[in-house]
């Protein structure tokens, strides 16, 4: 339950920092990410965007996994990524 918390909160804090720095790397996952997300009904475009930003912003960027490897060993940082981007 603290974990869970605590990805919220590193979640939240985080949002802002996601347009400013991202790498040529950085924007080639993310956009991966929305492209594996494709056939995922969402609210727009953008709550993709922002929900890999964020799933992208939680993870180490020396250890190379895909989107959906992510979601699978870590549901909280998931559930906490749909939640913060608005996906319902």
């Amino acid at each position: 339950m603290r974990r869970a918390a605590l990805i919220l909160v590193v979640a939240a804090c985080a949002a802002p920092a996601i347009a400013a720095g991202l790498s040529a790397a950085d924007r080639t996952w993310i956009a991966a990410c929305v492209a594996q997300l494709a056939g995922e009904p969402a609210p727009s475009q953008d709550v993709k965007q922002r929900y890999c930003a964020c799933m992208h912003e939680q993870f180490d960027d020396n250890r190379p996994v895909t989107q959906t490897e992510m979601e699978h060993m870590f549901p909280p940082l998931h559930r906490a990524c749909n939640r913060q981007a608005g996906w319902k």
